[in-house]
């Protein structure tokens, strides 16, 4: 059957029914034509079909009784007559099944399962045949389970591997067989052995003793399926699950005492044996795990869950030890499963102590309120008083009636308690299990801790909650001691059983909890605690009234907003939200609660920044929330171990300085200032941090800081530097912030003394040579800043020092970071100081854009900045300071700011020839290092810088007609720079450079530049998301209709097309072929012009390197694709041009991709005409004479692809034909001895002259000519490029 679209595609929250449900029907129908035979084949489009469904099953119940009851319909043919039933028609129908009950749950497909009575014995006889033939070794084994459900502990043998094999089928039938085993007769009734050997059942069980008379009280058939799950509860995986479940249900039938008395035997002899081994890991969570309500459960549990608590004291009794040596066990230690399993075992057998009632004590919500009126309560009316009375009146009335059932109630359980000796066992293991490592057992216990307190009388349940409260919520508690604490308190308030009198008591704990958060080394513990901590929070909602909860939910509103929007965690801010929204819902009592969701809900939380910087300044908004919210950031956020959030932290309190600015005066800021010298790093880092946002946000706001705080902030910066603080551990995290607070401080204008100035310059200065990227950049922000506060009262002497410092950095050797350094401050430095150096500073960020010579001295990243700093030079001199600096700072000290249209001749002249000449030098930056194509992170930088310069140089140029043409020139030069840039291999650089050319195009086309208006015909408009997905390349590689783009066009084509990306060469090729074709194809005219080009930019590129492999492909391409085959002499150059390129391109060549894209070329030029034809094909049949095996195995496939429709010579000197032949005969990867005469008879056939090799001399082999033909005089030896490792992952990369 074909394969339809992938189910997978599709959201499945959109799902609104089973959209193949005909399909399915069609997989069952198959299945069932074929006796099942068909199953195998079916299951993987029918489980993608149903796994589709996973998140909503519900879709899948119209369809289940016509799946499921053809499919059991099968498995009971095949139960009828196990020993000719196929195996693997029953597993495969079984696969179909456990596939439905997986997604949709084993109770919900059960009941569409035959349950007739003639049904158990065939499924139990089916089970025992399928596990005969899994495990021959266990057929010999007794099959009516006499004596041996009693005996010792099955072995975990070769019956175990058949489970793996099986393990589908058999998890089918016993799901089957956990239904049938309900019957509602005696099953000795359909027990068909007891009728057909009653005597023989009768000798056996005397001649056995009292062992096997205590088996034989149970029937046969009993035994069998008890021997069965046995065995299956010692193996792993699901079907030891529905193993469990078969058992808890056949055992709990009254009639089946002596087999649960055997089962019992059998499962303490197992608790009892526990170890390490890997037995014991399978056998014991086996003999425990059963089905609980909605997830797996103990068996015993199980056992004493659905039984008669009269009948199960004794056996609790008897397993309750065992109980808890497992929970003290090695095993346990070291197995999460064991101990979740031991806890749930005795929580069961504490309820089965106690008797089945619900505790009358506990609180009860009562009438449960309306969301809409909770929601509306707070702006009702005074109209409603009367109702309000009348309904106070009747919960009072309740309350009373319920009070003296109370009391009744437990003047009653006081006298019934029992066991009090081992229930005291059972809850300390509860509480033991709360503080469980793993969380697992956290959540058991805590459920179990739930429901023995709703048993207990009122005053023990209130010693359980004392003890809960003192023992996991102390300040040396360890995490997960406070996780399950929390879980416990969540737990007890779903029940009703933590009183609203404990309210009071509790809250202060939940919101400790909301903000546990302990450093563990460079990380901290706390998230899960802070999560259930909400989940405690949510339960509150759902348990008590709004009267219950009085002032607590003064404390819990706050705590919980806090969390949602300030923690660090995106789960623990999701549940935060989401309790709050429970609560406001369901209580209508927290402040503001309606406004505040409007923002603050479950996935606007989601995104940490979004939370921190807009949703926490909206809730900052109401007077509740503002303190809370402002004190989490000071006392928690701003010593939190990691960076980012510490900055974070600073940026979120100064977003909360609009709503009360006096606060930050009075108490943020003087909270702050000392701590910027505390010896803990942490602490230090975030006070500065947040110092620093704070200054700019209160000036922002309008205040003033009082003297004595601007003092003090001020100092902050010497103090530290004092304090030697920015060395050693943390210096780096310092020093980042101090050059913000540097920034800021300038910034906001605040006094600074002349020793405080050189002190910040000094750090300033200090951190520019810095090795850190980032270091460098808020020094650099730092120092455009400092300018403009502090030099513009300098003396001159001081400003052009400071330039020529910078000029000195930038140029100085064997010092990285001070070159980057001095780079960036030079761009940061305002219009008015760099103007009496203007001519020294661009020479010297011009020279510092240009690689160097040496390769060891070269740094893209300098390369980088020097670019970046020339662009913001720039933008100082026209008056247009860049992005983060303020146009007041840059014009601060003297010069009117100067518009797009008034920019002066000389201004504009610094600009065209200082930085755009410069900036269109670094468009040709191709540099490549261990980090690849570095050299794309300088071109990038040069076109954002042309994209921001030349629109605003275009406008004022109209005005000056003597710079108009030259910038006219410039501006054309930079649209084709990047258009090449738009065609080329990264996919980066073609949408920056898109986004570029869609910024210049508009200002250009007004300016009237050539080609101006082609450009942005194919460009604008087109989603940027097309370059890089390469949609975009067609419509480019279309203007190479127009000559004066065609070189550029090939340029950038061509570097793609030689590129390693397939899909990218793939697509470049097919793009510039279709525009040739489209545009070009009859035009040879056009062609030729096209070949010039070519040709041009060939020479330009001539052993350049980089362009030669691609050029020689895209001749190839154009060769072979268009018309310019058509081009032959004596009517064109073009190939005769051509070839001597491409014989010069591979003369003493070394590279194999480019010898192979030479072989393709020579081919091509060789099925033309004379005299291109004959030396073409006689330097492609020196190739296969080529030192490289695959070199010439390659020009030979090429060689023969040609001679297929090669036409030869009139004169009949040419045999073609037995050219053919020995062409394809020849082992041409072979040695190079045996090539050569075949190559020399290729020649001869051809009537083409055999080159003469030169003789060896000096001890060299005829083997080192590089291609059998004598070297030039004085040529040095070629090496073999394949003895460089590196040199062959690239041709293995190649597919070469």
């Amino acid at each position: 059957m074909a394969a339809s679209p992938s189910v997978d595609a599709e959201c499945p929250s959109s799902l609104r029914h089973v959209e193949e449900a005909g399909e399915l029907e069609a997989l069952v129908q198959r299945v069932v034509a074929s006796g099942g035979q068909e199953a195998g084949a079916a299951f993987p489009r029918f489980a993608a079909i149903v796994s589709k469904y996973q998140e909503q099953p519900q879709l899948l119940d119209p369809l289940l009784e016509g799946l499921v009851q053809p499919l059991a319909a099968l498995l009971r043919s095949a139960a009828a007559e196990p020993a000719a039933a196929a195996l693997s028609a029953v597993r495969g129908v079984s696969r179909l099944l456990w596939q439905l009950s997986v997604v949709r749950g084993y109770k919900t497909v059960l009941r569409f399962f035959p349950n007739d009575v003639a049904c158990l014995e065939p499924v139990v006889a089916l089970l025992v045949h399928l596990d005969a033939l899994a495990s021959p070794a266990l057929a010999a084994a007794p099959a009516d389970g006499s004596g041996s459900a009693a005996a010792a502990v099955p072995r975990l043998d070769s019956g175990a591997q058949s489970l793996w094999e099986a393990q589908a089928s058999g998890y089918v039938l016993l799901l089957w067989l956990s239904m049938l085993v309900l019957i509602p007769f005696d099953i000795a009734i359909v027990d068909s052995s007891l009728a057909a050997a009653p005597a023989a059942a009768s000798s056996t069980a005397e001649a056995s003793g009292t062992e096997s008379a205590a088996a034989a009280a149970y029937p046969p058939l009993v035994g069998t399926i008890l021997e069965l799950c046995q065995r299956y509860l010692a193996s792993p995986g699901s079907t030891r699950e529905m193993a469990a479940v078969v058992l808890g249900r056949m055992l709990t039938r009254p009639d089946m005492a002596p087999a649960l008395a055997a089962f019992l035997e059998w499962g303490c002899a197992a608790l009892a044996g526990t170890d390490d081994s890997q037995r014991a890991s399978f056998l014991v969570p086996g003999a425990l795990l059963l089905r609980d309500v909605g997830c797996t459960a103990l068996a015993f549990a199980t056992l004493f869950k659905l039984g008669q608590r009269s009948a199960l004291l004794g056996p609790a009794a008897r397993v309750f030890p065992h109980a808890v040596q497992l929970l003290g066990s090695r095993l346990a230690a070291t197995n999460a499963l064991a101990r979740k399993l031991a806890v749930k075992l005795i929580q069961r057998i504490g309820l089965v102590y106690l008797r089945p009632r619900v505790a009358a004590w506990r609180y009860q919500k009562g009438q449960k309120s309306s969301i809409a009126a909770n929601l509306s309560a707070p702006s009702g009316a005074a109209g409603g008083t009367a109702a309000s009375a009348a309904s106070q009146a009747a919960a009072a009335e309740a309350q009373q009636r319920a009070a003296a059932a109370a009391a009744a109630a437990e003047a009653e359980a006081e006298e019934d308690v029992e066991h009090a000796e081992q229930l005291e066992g059972v809850i300390e293991a509860l509480l033991q299990g709360l503080a469980d490592r793993d969380t697992v057992v956290r959540w058991s216990a805590a459920k179990g801790v739930g429901r023995v307190t709703g048993r207990l009388p009122r005053d023990l349940a209130d010693d359980v909650v004392a003890s809960l409260l003192d023992a996991f919520f102390t300040q040396g508690a360890s995490d997960t001691a406070w996780h399950g604490g929390c879980m416990g308190l969540a737990e007890l308030a779903r029940r009703g059983l933590l009183l609203p009198e404990r309210l009071p008591t509790v809250a202060p704990l939940v919101v400790r909890a909301l903000e546990y958060d302990v450093r563990r080394g460079p990380c901290s513990v706390g998230a899960h605690v802070r999560d259930a901590a909400a989940y405690v929070c949510w339960a509150f909602a759902r348990a008590y009234s709004p009267e219950a909860l009085g002032a607590t939910v003064v404390t819990l509103a706050p705590a919980l907003i806090t969390t949602a929007c300030y923690d660090r965690e995106v789960n623990c801010r999701r549940a935060a939200a989401a309790a709050f929204q429970e609560c406001v819902g369901r209580l209508g009592s927290f402040p503001h609660g309606i406004d505040i969701l409007t923002t603050a809900d479950y996935f606007t939380v989601s995104v940490r920044q979004n939370a921190y910087l807009s949703v926490a300044p909206h809730v900052a908004r109401f007077p509740e929330y503002f303190e809370p919210l402002a004190w989490h950031l000071l006392r928690s956020k701003l010593r939190h171990w990691e960076k980012g959030l510490r900055e974070l932290a600073a940026q979120a309190l100064a977003a909360l300085v609009p709503h009360r600015p006096a606060f930050f005066i009075d108490q943020a800021l003087p909270f702050l200032l000392p701590l910027c010298t505390d010896p803990v790093l942490e602490a230090r880092h975030g006070a500065v941090a947040a110092v620093a946002e704070l200054l700019p946000a209160l000036r922002a706001a309008g205040e003033a800081l009082p003297p004595a705080l601007e003092a003090a902030a001020a100092e902050v910066v010497p103090y530290i530097e004092r304090g030697r603080l920015t060395r050693g551990k943390g210096g780096e995290i310092m020093r980042s912030a101090i050059c913000r607070l540097v920034e800021t401080t300038c910034a906001t204008g605040l006094p600074l003394s002349d020793e405080q100035q050189q002190c910040l310059y000094a750090q300033l200065r200090e951190n520019l040579r810095h090795s850190a990227p980032e270091i460098q950049a808020a020094s650099s922000a730092a120092l455009a800043a400092f300018a403009g506060h502090c030099l513009p009262h300098a003396a001159a002497e001081a400003q052009h020092q400071l330039v020529q410092q910078s000029v000195a950095a930038l140029q100085e050797v064997g010092n990285v970071a001070a070159r980057r350094g001095g780079a960036l401050a030079l761009g940061a430095l305002p219009r008015w100081l760099l103007q009496p150096q203007v001519a020294v500073v661009l020479a010297a960020l011009a020279a510092a854009s240009v690689p160097e010579e040496a390769a060891e001295s070269r740094d893209a990243e300098t390369r980088v900045n020097a670019v970046k700093a020339l662009t913001a030079v720039a933008l100082a001199l026209l008056g247009h300071p860049p992005e983060g600096v303020s146009s007041s700072s840059s014009s601060s000290s003297g010069g009117a700011q100067l518009g797009g249209s008034s920019i002066p001749a000389e201004a504009m002249q610094h600009v065209a020839d200082g930085v755009i000449q410069p900036l269109l030098a670094a468009l040709e930056d191709y540099s490549i290092d261990n980090r690849g194509d570095v050299g794309s992170w300088v071109r990038e930088a040069a076109m954002e810088g042309l994209a921001r310069l030349l629109p605003l140089l275009l406008p004022a140029a109209a005005q000056q007609p003597g710079q108009l043409p030259h910038l006219l020139e410039l501006t054309q030069h930079a649209l084709l720079a990047m258009l090449r840039q738009a065609l080329e291999r990264i996919a980066r650089m073609r949408e920056a450079a898109a986004a570029c050319m869609q910024q210049l195009l508009p200002a250009a086309q007004a300016a009237g530049v050539p080609m101006a208006a082609q450009l942005a015909e194919a460009v604008q408009g087109r989603p940027l998301e097309q370059y890089s997905n390469l949609e975009a390349l067609p419509p480019l590689a279309a203007l190479v209709v127009h000559p004066p783009l065609q070189q550029t066009l090939l340029e950038g084509l061509t570097f793609s097309i030689g590129g390693m990306d397939a899909q990218l060469s793939a697509a470049a090729g097919n793009a510039l072929a279709d525009a040739v074709q489209e545009q070009l194809q009859e035009d040879l005219p056009a062609l030729e012009q096209l070949g010039g080009n070519l040709l041009a930019l060939w020479r330009h590129q001539r052993r350049g390197g980089r362009m030669c492999t691609p050029l020689l492909l895209t001749a190839d391409l154009l060769l072979s694709r268009t018309g310019m085959r058509d081009l032959q002499p004596p009517e064109s150059a073009f190939p005769e041009q051509l070839l001597e390129l491409v014989r010069d391109e591979i003369k003493g060549c070394t590279d194999v991709p480019r010898l192979h894209a030479a072989a393709g070329v020579l081919c091509q030029l060789a099925g033309g005409t004379e005299p291109v034809r004959s030396a073409a094909l006689r330097s492609a049949l020196i190739l296969l004479a080529n030192r490289y095996p695959k070199v010439r195995r390659y020009a030979a496939e090429q060689l023969y692809t040609m001679l297929l429709t090669f036409e030869p010579a009139e004169d009949g000197s040419q045999d073609v034909e037995a050219a053919l032949e020995l062409v394809e005969g020849t082992a041409w990867d072979g040695p190079l001895a045996a090539v050569r005469p075949a190559r020399a008879q290729v020649f001869q056939l051809l009537g083409l002259p055999e080159p003469v090799p030169v003789a060896a001399t000096d001890g060299a082999s005829a083997a080192q000519q590089g291609d059998g033909v004598a070297q030039q005089n004085g040529a040095p030896p070629v090496q073999d490029e394949n003895e460089s490792y590196a040199a062959l992952l690239t041709h293995t990369a190649r597919g070469m």
